[in-house]
């Protein structure tokens, strides 16, 4: 009896463990804008010149006032790029106690380095009389600096971030297609720190299988966690080559349902024969977030 108490003690002990492993995988932390500066929109720079910019608090020049009426805007876009990423809390003000002891807090300061409209011309002709109507259009392009850096180590990383108005659109005005590239610019900042920190999951049951091909799966990532419908999760086969952890991606999954706090259901994308060989194989794979 006493052996068996042991044994159970001990999966019991393992299973919190595991337990409190998975609970921490998919932390989120708290992430803060700092200062928004506006540059030149002629002037170019380089990440050194830029990043002096934002420690000095130094702008180079007055813009015009078309390009000037659009900073709030892509203000706008920067907190929302910011509050839409999977594993990031965006608050209005710094909670000082609580990010100095917890590494993964973040602030962001931002220059906005470029907002601009650029023109083009179509051609129509009309058939009846053969007649050339040129038809002007503009793309919009915004480009913001940011500077990203961890509270705690005080760890930093750039990065230049471009968001232009949608190619399948034209704009007759430009003010159409500065917005419409504002609105851009929101899905890169948010697509970039998913990138950093991913959702991480593990496919636990295969569901739907047509002859060797698996169609449908099962993962333990749910509305707890962040899951939603649409989101797209990579496939990657994990092993260690002289002791060192590598991982090759072999498919990709669209969540189709989520069904509750820690489980999902996925449409197998692609990769449908290496993922069923894998998981008939006991192989390890790991699930990540790829958008």
């Amino acid at each position: 009896m006493k052996k068996i108490m042991m044994t159970l003690a001990a999966v019991l002990c393992c299973a919190i463990s595991i337990s409190a492993q998975d609970a921490d995988r998919n932390r989120t932390y708290n992430i803060y804008l700092g200062h928004v500066e506006y540059t030149h929109s002629e002037e170019k720079m380089s990440a050194g010149e830029a990043v002096g910019k934002i420690l000095t608090g130094v702008l180079t020049g007055q813009t015009s006032v078309e390009a000037t009426k659009y900073e709030n805007d892509v203000r706008v876009a920067i907190i929302k790029g910011l509050a839409q990423a999977h594993r990031y809390h965006f608050l209005e003000e710094m909670v000082r106690g609580e990010d100095a002891d917890e590494e993964g807090n973040l602030m962001v300061d931002a220059i906005i380095t470029n907002i601009k409209a650029k023109s083009g011309a179509n051609t129509t002709v009309l058939t009846k009389n053969s007649k050339v109507t040129p038809t002007t259009y503009y793309t919009g392009i915004v480009e913001v600096f940011l500077r990203v850096k961890d509270l705690k180590t005080e760890k930093m990383a750039d990065v230049s971030l471009k968001g232009k108005s949608s190619t399948n659109s034209t704009y007759s005005t430009q003010d159409g297609a500065i917005k419409n590239a504002i609105s851009s610019l929101s899905a890169h900042i948010t697509s970039w720190l998913n990138k950093q920190l991913p959702l991480k999951a593990n496919i636990i049951e295969g569901a739907n299988v047509k002859r060797d091909k698996q169609k449908e799966v099962y993962i333990d990532l749910g509305r707890s966690e962040g899951a939603y419908k649409g989101l797209h999760m990579g496939v990657f086969r994990v092993k260690t080559v002289a002791g060192r952890e590598a991982q090759t991606q072999i498919g990709k999954l669209r969540i189709e349902e989520v069904e509750g706090d820690d489980i999902s259901l996925c449409k197998v994308q692609s990769g449908s024969k290496d993922i069923k060989a894998a998981i008939e194989a006991g192989e390890e794979l790991r699930v990540v977030s790829i958008e």
